[in-house]
């Protein structure tokens, strides 16, 4: 009975060890990005944009304002990917009044992979090149990092 009773607790600890350490090892994977680059498509015109949007700021494409919310990037060593979260609002004169703040698309974007989660317009395609880090901040001189 006492051993049947130690062994269930040391399943528990052991996979809750199991779990911790995946957990862990899954989260230390991506490395956190502070600016995307993005490419942007006018069907219209067939011209191609490419532009780069910092985490937290909006950039307009067309009557498109495109928000970066999150953009993070695999590790030099692992496969190249990035995946970036964006918020989308059209400004058109057709989403001006009722729907002002709602969103045409938000969600997650793939870099390698546009179709999985896409952005559908009918005027404009937005896709992921590449989540990065700003080379500005890398730039800064070590003092003035101390202060911030």
């Amino acid at each position: 009975m006492v051993s049947e009773n130690l062994r269930k607790v040391l399943l528990l600890i052991i996979s809750l060890c199991i779990s911790t350490t995946c957990k862990i090892s899954i989260s230390s994977e991506w490395l956190i990005g502070d600016l995307g680059v993005f490419q942007g498509l006018d069907k219209i015109s067939a011209r191609i944009k490419t532009f780069e949007i910092k985490v937290g700021l909006q950039k307009k494409f067309g009557v498109l304002d495109i928000n970066l919310k999150k953009c993070v990037y695999s590790k030099p060593l692992n496969e190249p990917e990035s995946i970036a979260f964006i918020k989308v609002l059209d400004k058109s004169d057709q989403y001006s009044d009722a729907k002002e703040n709602m969103p045409i698309f938000q969600g997650w974007i793939f870099a390698s992979s546009p179709a999985l989660n896409a952005m559908e317009h009918p005027v404009y395609d937005v896709s992921l090149i590449s989540c990065k880090k700003d080379n500005t901040l890398r730039n800064k001189s070590s003092s003035l990092t101390l202060k911030d």
